[in-house]
């Protein structure tokens, strides 16, 4: 009798069991990504930029203007104050002019070498790379 009642048992419990295992589970939700903050100057470098006359300042996207008592300090030594005096590591002085900028590296970047390589882009994209092409006669 024991074992009858075993047997009935394990049949029971093997029921239950391959019920279970047939029941699908619930589909998922498709994530979705957080948004993205949006940018007050989206596509501006960070970094410093002489800009009518004023020492303006982007970092994280965000531009302000660099007030008189502050003092942006660069990883390789350089300074630049408020009224746009760059001050190099070794001590030199130099002034910011329209159109300069300096990277958060420390690398200044003037107006006028901005134009000249626009000038030079220009050029390649005309066609006129400024090496001539030769052809070799070679008579074999």
């Amino acid at each position: 009798m024991k074992i009858i009642s075993s047997l009935l048992v394990l049949g029971a419990l093997a029921l239950t069991l391959s019920a279970q295992a047939q029941t699908r589970p619930a589909p998922r939700k498709a994530a979705t990504p957080p948004p993205r903050p949006v940018l007050k100057n989206a596509g501006v470098k960070d970094g410093v930029l002489m800009k009518q006359g004023k020492v303006m300042i982007t970092e994280n996207g965000f531009t302000s203007e660099l007030t008189a008592p502050n003092i942006k300090s660069f990883p390789n030594g350089t300074k630049v104050q408020a009224d746009g005096v760059v001050v190099l590591a070794d001590g030199n002085t130099s002034q910011l002019q329209e159109g300069d900028y300096m990277s958060l590296s420390g690398r200044l970047t003037t107006a006028r070498m901005k134009a000249e390589q626009d000038s030079l882009m220009q050029a390649v994209k005309g066609g006129q790379s400024g090496k001539a092409k030769m052809k070799s006669k070679r008579k074999g």
